[in-house]
C-alpha cells in the first residue's frame, strides 16, 4: 500500500480538489476545479456556459456543495 504522501498536489495521481455547483440557471450539476493559482474554484454551466468563480480565503467554509442562482 503507498503512502499517502506519496500523492502530493504535485503527484500526477492526486484527485484534483474541486466543489459541486449546481447551477439554477439550468438546473445543471458542475464540478468547479481549482485553478492554477489556487485562488479560486471556476466552472461554467454545461448548458447555458454562465460562468462562476468562488474564491479562496483564509477562514473560509467547509462546505462542498453550492448553488449558483
Amino acid at each position: 500500500m503507498k503512502d499517502a504522501a506519496a500523492h502530493a498536489a504535485g503527484s500526477p495521481r492526486a484527485p484534483r480538489p474541486y466543489l459541486g455547483i449546481l447551477f439554477e440557471c439550468c438546473g445543471a450539476y458542475a464540478r468547479a476545479y481549482r485553478n492554477r493559482d489556487e485562488s479560486a474554484y471556476e466552472a461554467k454551466c454545461p448548458r447555458c456556459l454562465r460562468a462562476v468563480n468562488v474564491r479562496i480565503e483564509s477562514g473560509g467554509t467547509s462546505a462542498r456543495f453550492f448553488r449558483a442562482s
